[in-house]
């Protein structure tokens, strides 16, 4: 065991808690590959995580820089949706032609002009679907200002060395309100982790928009096949991350933090049930991603919530 490990682990024992060493786990931060502790608390998998000094969370489009990889992945997107949208007009036409045809054929001009409306209306309904993939300067003009209101600011922070629950849990029993959830699942010297240490958590200091690095690639189908991709072991939202923890992997899994405001880790589904597209559901995949907390959720239903105790380490 190296020097740095007992140190850690001398230090959990001084908490004086029932923590069970099962052993050790390779972890790659940064680039760094280090070993850090798997640990175990009444049957619960918890992890080591080292802290970080001066450690930059946050995204802001104008300063931070997408990867190419990322720009890749979204003019396919784009393409797709635009390709999408440009048929789906296409075959409005041809089948609204026809009618007219018929109409126009049969000397019926007041259905003629009816047909004439509808088709005019169907085309301006989904013209306005079609918003953000008329263009790829359109595509990332919208993409640009959703992540300007749903991320968190660029900032800097000090992160301290914790004992982290390796994956959420959900709710146990209903809560009245998120007030009270927050202060029920601080107990002893387990509490939440706050927005900033959530973000560490997740990305462990790296400053790319999605956790698992610089690259879109595969990753819409398997966000929207969530289902499957919760049984396939080999998907990257199935796989630890940098840290060695779970997280950020389904956007119908809301994180409840120590923070009154915003819930992290997705927004319940909302964007993938309502076919939003990539520019919608995409950032609830990132450690910034911030959903605030709605006037509908005064109550917190089992099942649905979700929490991941931390221990601060002295």
């Amino acid at each position: 065991m190296s020097e740095y490990l007992q140190n850690v682990r001398t230090r959990i024992e001084a908490l004086g808690m029932d923590f069970q060493f099962t052993g050790t786990i390779t972890t790659n931060q940064n680039g760094m590959e280090r070993k850090t502790w798997l640990l175990e608390y009444e049957g619960v998998p918890f992890v080591f995580v080292p802290g970080q000094k001066n450690v930059v969370l946050g995204w802001d489009t104008s300063q931070c820089a997408l990867g190419e990889g990322v720009l890749s992945g979204l003019q396919e997107e784009f393409a797709a949706g635009h390709e999408y949208y440009e048929e789906t007009k296409e075959s409005l036409r041809d089948d609204y032609q026809m009618e007219i045809d018929r109409a126009r054929d049969g000397g019926d001009a007041e259905h003629e002009e009816k047909l004439r409306l509808e088709l005019a209306e169907e085309l301006e309904a989904v013209e306005e679907e079609m918003k953000g993939y008329r263009s790829w300067e359109e595509f990332m003009v919208t993409w640009n200002e959703h992540l300007s209101r749903c991320l968190s600011p660029l900032r800097t922070a000090d992160i301290g060395d914790m004992i982290v629950e390796r994956d959420s849990r959900y709710l146990e029993e209903d809560a009245a309100s998120l007030d009270q959830a927050v202060r029920s699942l601080k107990k002893g010297a387990f509490t939440l982790p706050t927005e900033d240490e959530w973000e560490y958590l997740c990305n462990g200091g790296a400053r790319t928009l999605f956790r698992w690095g610089d690259t879109l690639e595969d990753m819409l189908t398997e966000i929207y096949n969530i289902g499957t991709c919760q049984e396939n072991t080999a998907s990257i939202l199935n796989q630890p991350n940098m840290l060695g923890l779970y997280i950020t992997y389904d956007s119908y899994k809301i994180e409840i933090i120590d923070d009154l405001q915003y819930k992290k880790g997705g927004d319940g589904g909302c964007s993938l049930c309502g076919g939003d597209g990539a520019i919608y559901v995409l950032p609830c995949y990132t450690a910034f991603y911030r959903d605030p907390i709605h006037e509908y959720e005064s109550v917190l239903s089992k099942g649905y919530y979700s929490y991941r105790r931390i221990v601060r380490l002295p």
